[in-house]
């Protein structure tokens, strides 16, 4: 079974869910997505488990307003084939089974950018409350 590790780049098999409101048809499409690991299972994310969570490549910038996505500045040097961004706005939760091959690996300067701005998404006066919540035995 393969491993990925944090701050890996990974093409991943992700499906990807079409609704048409009018029809009510729900339609799924597989693609290989490249995608960079910022939680191998311990729990960073998610609750401790074998998956990983990650976060998407695209190769499209955005002016948004809500959707945070960040260059990866050596995309060249990393192998990658184009431009490419870091999707902030959407962390996907990714089983082993769905990793392809590995890509590369970014540098941990670069990852700890991409995991402050990730944390800047959660709202942490929930998680704050919750981590004091007295656990029920």
């Amino acid at each position: 079974m393969k491993k990925a590790k944090i701050g890996e780049i990974w093409v991943a098999v992700i499906p990807k869910i079409y609704y048409n409101e009018q029809t009510e048809e729900v339609r799924v499409d597989i693609e290989k997505r490249p995608c960079l690991i910022v939680d191998d299972g311990r729990g960073f994310l998610i609750e401790e488990n074998s998956n990983y969570s990650a976060l998407k490549l695209t190769t499209r910038s955005s002016q948004l307003k809500n959707v945070n996505r960040k260059l990866i500045k050596n995309w060249k040097t990393l192998g990658l084939n184009r431009k490419s961004y870091v999707r902030i706005e959407l962390p996907v939760k990714i089983e082993p089974e769905q990793l392809v091959k590995k890509v590369t690996t970014i540098s941990p300067n670069d990852l700890k950018e991409y995991l402050k701005d990730l944390a800047s998404i959660f709202n942490t006066e929930v998680l704050e409350k919750l981590s004091k919540e007295e656990q029920p035995v």
